[in-house]
């Protein structure tokens, strides 16, 4: 691409990394208010993991659902409606204080948010080629951050001092914002694009349900149940294991697990993209580190820290490799969004399940116990990735 297409590629590619920023916005912010649900309004550990499973469970089915549907419809508005309701709902939710009603309006929040990722992968799969598939993959997961970096750092300190209901009305406020612009300055055309070999005939159920294809997805659903258990209940186990609030450099685990998304481009290069082997490597260093964490836990408050974003890093590069480095093969059969929604489904699976299981075992025995559950997932984690690659080598899908 040069020239113009190459701006536009880029501005596209902007906006796709704003559009995803902002729909973490729209559901980190509940990580730094369970304290406060808690406490203030004497909600229970097993109600939260419940509203947490909730919208896992919306996001997860939306992610299957939309998916097929993000190959087939205008992205553009389909991303708008997606922003914009999820952005009002959690303005709504600044003013709920019946569990209730909280829990069903998040659940929907799940499902709004469920409209954005396949289409995204669409939308980059159209307009990059081939060899930039792994540089615009770690691009585009870098997004996943911008919550934690801000509600863990200087704004969540500034909305815990003053009133956890910010941790909603902000949030709602600059996304619908950004929803507006997105309607008005993503480009309209797909045509625009400078792809060419895209084949016109989309993938069937019986080709995404194919043995190599449902491997993956089990090598999602594990990293779901760990990556999203650190990302939710983080605050809480510094919290319960140390008896202290949430220290500033808390902030190290979403920076750590940025640099996991580099570490994780950087070995697959090595692997020559072989995207399932490299997996299997940053899943066996976080078995080592969950061992590491299940002995140590309450050793020391920074080690732990440091610990648990060397994890999170590790997920999170596999994460970009099993959910954008993968479906952005299948951009050429014009079935990116559904592949993307469909192993997006699988890990959101697991991430529905771990949020109502780590709360309920949490209280019952104590936090090393989740620790050694990760590590298990890990392991199974590794299997699943060894079988895909082994398929692939051997020419099957």
């Amino acid at each position: 691409m040069k020239g113009l297409s190459r701006d536009k590629a880029n501005m596209v590619f902007i906006l796709c990394w704003l559009a995803y920023a902002g729909a973490y916005l729209c559901r980190t912010n509940l990580s730094i208010v369970i304290p406060y649900l808690i406490q203030n309004l004497g909600w229970d550990k097993a109600s939260i993991g419940l509203m947490g499973s909730l919208f896992f469970w919306t996001y997860a089915f939306g992610q299957l659902i939309n998916g097929y549907i993000g190959d087939r419809v205008d992205f553009r508005i389909f991303i708008f409606v997606s922003l914009f309701f999820s952005s009002l709902i959690n303005v709504i939710l600044g003013f709920v204080i019946n569990k209730f009603l909280f829990t069903v309006l998040w659940g929907i929040n799940g499902y709004l948010l469920s409209m954005l990722w396949g289409p995204i992968i669409r939308i980059l799969g159209i307009w990059f080629p081939k060899e930039k598939h792994t540089q615009v993959g770690v691009g585009i997961s870098t997004s996943m951050f911008m919550g934690y970096i801000i509600y863990w750092g200087p704004l969540g300190k500034f909305i815990r001092a003053e009133n956890w209901k910010l941790a909603f009305f902000i949030p709602g406020i600059l996304v619908l914002l950004f929803s507006l612009y997105w309607l008005m300055f993503l480009p309209k055309r797909e045509e625009e694009s400078q792809k060419t070999d895209i084949n016109p005939v989309k993938l069937s159920i019986k080709d995404l349900l194919s043995p190599g294809i449902i491997l993956v997805a089990i090598a999602c659903l594990f990293q779901g149940v760990m990556k999203e258990s650190i990302g939710l209940w983080t605050p809480t186990i510094i919290k319960e294991t140390f008896g202290e609030g949430i220290p500033t450099f808390t902030l190290l685990i979403p920076l750590i697990s940025l640099l996991g998304l580099f570490s994780a481009g950087w070995i697959n290069y090595r692997n020559k993209n072989r995207d399932e082997l490299s997996v299997a490597i940053l899943y066996s260093i976080n078995l080592i580190i969950c061992l590491i964490l299940a002995v140590f836990l309450n050793l020391n408050i920074f080690l732990t820290i440091i610990l648990l974003g060397i994890s999170s890093a590790l997920l999170y590069g596999a994460n970009t490799l099993l959910l954008a480095n993968i479906p952005l093969r299948f951009s050429r059969y014009n079935s990116a969004s559904t592949v993307a929604g469909f192993l997006d489904f699988s890990s959101y699976i697991g991430s529905a399940s771990a949020s109502i299981i780590t709360g309920i075992v949490s209280s019952r025995f104590n936090w090393k116990i989740i620790m050694l559950l990760w590590g298990l997932l890990s392991l199974g984690g590794i299997l699943s990735v060894y079988l895909s690659q082994r398929r692939t080598d051997n020419g099957k899908t």
